[in-house]
């Protein structure tokens, strides 16, 4: 300890460090003693806080990271300066709220004035995506529908979990293959925020094939039945006749009802967003011919179907005129 004898006077700068008795003593004087009193001191390093690191400094609301304290000479305390923006426990952060602080590390010492590092922080708010919506959410193999985005906090981009399935450009979504994905939209992160995503599902579908009526390249009825069969076909389907007043059909049979030419259909309804298909074949319905009516005398009978000419004579004899 550096001690002016003279004046008492303890210079800390160049002291060392520790726990001293300080003594001084007034010589006898006189029939006067000596007289001398002790005084303990103790010379305390100036503390060191050391050095915060950690990264990221950035984080969302809600997200955390971890700072180090090094090269501090004695066990601190973790602090804070806003509480409303991060707060910290053994090094670990945790942002609550927008803004910037900074995060606090303090070593005490007994006679000497504390020492404190800092690390600031910024804490950005989680990004939104939003919701997505649009019907129909089942369509066909090379149909769309339109899926719109609300409540998103940024602009993003769209997207497919499965392109094979559905593709989508600007929300509108296009069938691809049969299956069903999900559409997405994608708003990015900032700031230690991740990035956020909401998602619609969509189903494909595989369009009805209706087949095709299998019969003669061209039919004639002339008022009667006929039967046509439907092949290919990807479901069971409804028959039915573009003009019943010509033909009509029941279960493929088809009977002619008035002259003139229809087409005799076979629909299979669509599912998932796909319209029904149809197969259609063309019948041509013909009045039957009309032999008409023999005409004779209003009695009369004939017993040969011709005369002869000497038949005739002998005839015109026997009445006298020959």
């Amino acid at each position: 300890m550096s001690l002016n004898s003279s004046t008492g006077e303890v210079t800390l700068g160049t002291s060392t460090p520790g726990s001293y008795t300080v003594t001084y003593t007034v010589a006898a004087y006189g029939t006067c003693p000596q007289y001398q009193t002790t005084a303990s001191i103790a010379v305390s390093a100036v503390p060191v806080a050391g050095a915060l690191s950690g990264t990221p400094q950035g984080i969302c609301v809600g997200g955390t990271t971890t700072y180090t304290i090094s090269g501090n000479s004695a066990a601190g305390i973790w602090g804070t300066q806003n509480p409303a923006v991060a707060t910290v426990v053994n090094g670990v952060v945790t942002g609550i709220g927008v803004g910037t602080t900074n995060i606090t590390y303090t070593v005490a010492s007994a006679g000497c004035n504390d020492a404190t590092a800092t690390r600031s922080v910024t804490v950005t708010a989680a990004p939104v995506a939003g919701t997505l919506s649009g019907t129909p959410q089942g369509i066909c193999i090379g149909g769309t529908t339109t899926y719109t985005i609300s409540g998103n906090s940024a602009a993003g981009t769209w997207g497919t979990d499965n392109a094979s399935v559905a593709t989508v450009v600007n929300g509108v979504v296009t069938g691809q293959g049969a299956g069903t994905t999900n559409i997405t939209y994608t708003v990015a992160g900032a700031g230690g925020c991740g990035p956020v995503s909401a998602s619609r599902s969509v189903t494909v579908t595989a369009p009805s094939v209706a087949g095709s009526d299998q019969r003669h390249a061209s039919e004639h009825l002339h008022r009667r039945h006929d039967h046509y069969t439907i092949s290919g076909n990807s479901a069971a389907g409804t028959w039915g006749t573009d003009n019943a007043s010509v033909a009509t059909v029941v279960n493929g049979v088809v009977t002619g009802q008035g002259a003139g030419t229809t087409n005799i259909t076979y629909t299979v309804a669509g599912t998932g967003g796909c319209g029904p298909a149809s197969a259609s074949r063309s019948v041509t319905v013909t009045a039957p011919s009309v032999a008409g009516t023999h005409q004779r005398h209003a009695s009369g009978h004939l017993h040969r179907r011709h005369d002869l000419p000497d038949q005739r004579q002998q005839r015109c004899r026997h009445l006298g005129h020959g």
